[in-house]
């Protein structure tokens, strides 16, 4: 993982510290309603069997100070562009019991160690399948982009920093733990399978496909499939061997559940 690489400026944010209030989720061209707190909504029209529900950051505990300039601005600059693709990653690091002291080890290593100043996964997807909302996108309540996406629209998506030279427009999505070895269990796979199958519908891509990727910097271009590994992309053993082997079984589910198979 790298750091966020250049980009076209759709839209610059200046944020102060989150809020720790509720959430709201919002359907395509619907009126705000309040959910629960910390927790933040996407949900695809008519596909409500594939909503996304984020923990909040202010949830598990994010340091927003590390975000954050004396004068309120970002550290990290928030910079959107449209939505190109979906990749895939794990972790690589223990997992603790205690989840959210995981995605806070995650988010210091990222803001702090690597001086990024955020975390660079758009979500997180622990054992359970619960998860987490990652890179910062606005103090409105939606997680990984500038508002909810509407129908017809190609939403905007916040840069994260987790595929070097590709950062724009491709949304990350990563599971906590090892996949070296071992698959996802059921919980977490069964959550990558609904938020992939979820994203896809927001977004406007097809699960089965491919797609010429064009970076909005210096308009380099390369084909991948739209839901990729992040081995796809460089050189890496992420999202793990075992797991990366048996990924065609992923696509496959989300193409299912895309398709009108509805989620149970």
């Amino acid at each position: 993982m790298l750091h966020a690489d250049g980009m076209t400026t759709r839209r610059a944010l200046l944020g102060g510290i989150v809020a720790a209030a509720g959430a709201l989720a919002v359907g395509a061209g619907a009126t705000a309603k309040p959910r629960a707190r910390n927790a933040g909504g996407l949900t695809p029209p008519g596909r409500s069997d594939l909503a996304i529900t984020a923990r909040k950051r202010a949830a598990w505990g994010a340091n927003e100070a590390v975000r954050v300039k004396p004068d309120g601005s970002e550290q990290w600059p928030l910079r959107f562009s449209p939505v190109q693709g979906l990749v895939v990653h794990h972790s690589a690091l223990p997992v603790e019991a205690d989840r959210d002291a995981t995605m806070r080890g995650i988010h210091d290593l990222h803001a702090v160690r690597r001086q990024w100043a955020d975390i660079g996964y758009h979500l997180i997807i622990d054992p359970e399948g619960v998860v987490y909302e990652g890179r910062y996108s606005g103090r409105d309540p939606v997680p990984v982009f500038d508002a909810h996406p509407v129908q017809g629209r190609k939403p905007l998506v916040v840069t994260g920093g987790h595929v070097s030279g590709h950062n724009m427009g491709n949304i990350g999505i990563c599971l906590l733990g090892d996949m070296t070895a071992v698959q996802p269990g059921a919980g977490a796979r069964s959550s990558l399978v609904r938020t992939l199958a979820g994203l896809s519908l927001l977004c406007g891509v097809d699960p089965a496909g491919s797609f010429e990727y064009v970076n909005p910097d210096n308009g380099a271009r390369v084909t991948k499939p739209v839901i990729s590994r992040h081995r796809d992309w460089v050189g890496t053993a992420c999202p793990g061997e075992a797991f990366a082997a048996q990924f065609d079984t992923v696509r496959a589910e989300v193409v299912r559940l895309v398709k009108g198979h509805r989620a149970r």
